[in-house]
């Protein structure tokens, strides 16, 4: 290694076989352990000055860690260094600007000096220094490996932060960090020699045996050894350096956490939620967060919700900062479009969603039904599901099939149906149907769009939510059209217009058991009206 080795031809390895690793327990001395260190840092460090790019994140990376470290360091020293490259400028402007970091004018933050007024010098200096570090991280992804890490290092990052703010930790800058260089030596021995890493990777799984174990056989150094001397080599402090290593020591008393072990502690913690695929169902992700919380959650005071809670804003963020920087998160871990609508939909059936329990016509016990905390739930985590899937790129009829789905599985309604505005011939016409007679309802739910004020008109006149309790309530009886009572459909009926820039473009149906109309509560018809409002802007998107 070192000397006797060309970095071009990769990081030299030990070729022993391993049938039973159990030379991987090595005692070696200090002295040769940092002279080995030593060694494959400085080759590392050739191999990654040798491209143009790198050789500039570098120089820019110590640059801004320099002037971090400086105790009177002014804005304008800090504004100088960034101002250097013009597109480091850019886009940090493009980020403090976006959702990440909110509106603060109509016209946004013109420069970075006005960016340091409003946001303060260390949150645009750490945005440049976290720019830059991702950055790296995402030029060197020659792979798609690499680009989920990548990726993992900004989630990572993003989640430390908002654990060291909620919990008052001091320098929540460096949580975020240390989450973000949490795997910064195993990114680089991936990309300078991924032939190694590979190899490492496999005797890992095949022994069941720690990567940072075997990594450190193999190449002479662990994972989390490398990742320290590159992080002090590029000028991180020593607070940060010190700390990136994985945290194992899970039977220690919480109280005896050090701010150092606490640091690992949260960065393990981000880097596990991190890892979790959100291509898989919402019920798989909900286990491995629940298995994750179990491991950590008295250490850090979080509960299931706190971590549900912080794992989708800090994917949402990701999203923000990948729009804002161009950066395409198709067919990664993150990519949420490619998760399949209604892959949750069958877990859980309507009657599992509620509960028995008693109310009278004056809110007590009384033996009848009612919407349960776990149904509420589970609307909303869908409703949030479908927001979160318009932020992005989405088929209509997806979006469309989510909502009819979530209203049909989730509530107590018999029939729900999405109805569409033809407009060469003017009839509203059914386009989605779940529930019973779908065929002939189908076929016979149909209206001419006009001024009359029959209750289906009027409501799109209005664009007014309507709830009819029973067809035969003579307060209702005149308004309802003959097409609908001949047609022999509920006696209990909503409907929802779906209205968009003052156009009538469709409708959602929805009708139940009149015995079942005392559960038309309040929480209810607000979950409704969020479901209609998510399918006008799901409608009106689409047509951008």
């Amino acid at each position: 290694m070192g000397g006797n080795g060309k970095i071009g031809a990769g990081i030299e390895l030990d070729l022993i076989e391993l049938p039973n690793l159990p030379e991987l327990e090595i005692v070696e001395q200090d002295n040769y352990q940092q002279v080995r260190l030593s060694n494959i840092l400085e080759d590392l460090d050739k191999k990654m000055k040798s491209g143009r790019f790198l050789h500039t994140f570098t120089a820019q990376i110590e640059e801004i860690n320099r002037v971090m470290k400086m105790k009177y360091a002014s804005t304008r020293d800090i504004a100088t260094v960034i101002l250097k490259d013009v597109a480091l400028a850019s886009r940090v402007l493009s980020i403090v600007n976006s959702c990440y970091y909110g509106q603060f004018s109509q016209k946004g933050i013109s420069s970075i000096p006005e960016a340091m007024v409003i946001l303060g010098t260390e949150e645009v200096q750490q945005a440049a220094a976290t720019l830059l570090l991702f950055e790296f991280m995402r030029d060197i992804s020659k792979s798609e490996m690499l680009k989920e890490k990548s990726l993992s290092s900004l989630m990572r990052g993003m989640m430390a932060k908002e654990i060291a703010k909620g919990a008052k930790y001091k320098t929540p800058d460096e949580f975020q960090l240390v989450a973000m260089l949490y795997d910064i030596g195993e990114q680089i021995i991936l990309f300078c020699d991924p032939e190694a890493y590979q190899r490492i990777r496999k005797i890992s799984e095949q022994k069941q045996l720690d990567m940072e174990i075997v990594s450190k056989k193999l190449i002479g150094a662990s994972f989390s050894q490398i990742g320290s001397g590159i992080a002090s080599g590029w000028g991180f402090p020593q607070s940060i350096v010190d700390c990136i290593q994985p945290f194992k020591d899970f039977n220690m008393d919480p109280n005896a956490l050090t701010g150092q072990s606490l640091k690992r502690l949260v960065a393990s913690f981000t880097n596990e939620l991190a890892g979790i695929d959100w291509r898989i169902s919402e019920s798989v992700r909900q286990k491995k967060v629940e298995g994750i919380i179990k491991r950590y959650g008295h250490f850090l005071d979080l509960g299931l919700s706190a971590a549900d809670g912080l794992l989708n804003s800090a994917i949402e963020k990701v999203e923000k900062h990948a729009k804002v920087l161009k950066i395409s998160l198709r067919n990664s871990r993150f990519d949420r479009s490619a998760v399949d609508p209604s892959a949750d939909l069958q877990i859980t059936s309507t009657e599992e969603l509620w509960k028995t329990s008693q109310i009278t016509p004056n809110g007590q016990a009384d033996g009848v039904r009612q919407i349960s905390d776990n149904a509420i739930q589970w609307i909303e985590n869908n409703i949030r599901k479908i927001e979160d899937a318009l932020i992005s790129a989405f088929k209509l009829s997806e979006i469309l099939h989510l909502i009819i789905t979530t209203i049909y599985k989730g509530f107590f309604f018999s029939r729900i149906s999405i109805c569409i505005m033809n407009k060469e011939k003017g009839i509203m016409a059914v386009r989605f149907v779940l529930g019973a007679e779908s065929e002939r309802f189908t076929k016979e739910f149909k209206f001419v769009v006009s001024d009359s004020d029959d209750t289906f008109n009027k409501s799109l006149t209005t664009g007014l939510d309507l709830v009819v309790a029973d067809v035969s309530n003579r307060s209702f009886n005149s308004r309802i059209p003959d097409w609908y009572i001949k047609g022999g459909f509920a006696n209990s009926f909503a409907i929802y217009p779906v209205v968009v820039d003052q156009k009538k473009v469709g409708l959602i149906y929805v009708d139940w058991e009149s015995n079942r109309t005392h559960l038309f509560s309040d929480e209810v018809k607000q979950l409704m009206q969020r479901l209609k409002n998510l399918t006008v802007t799901a409608i009106k998107k689409s047509r951008t």
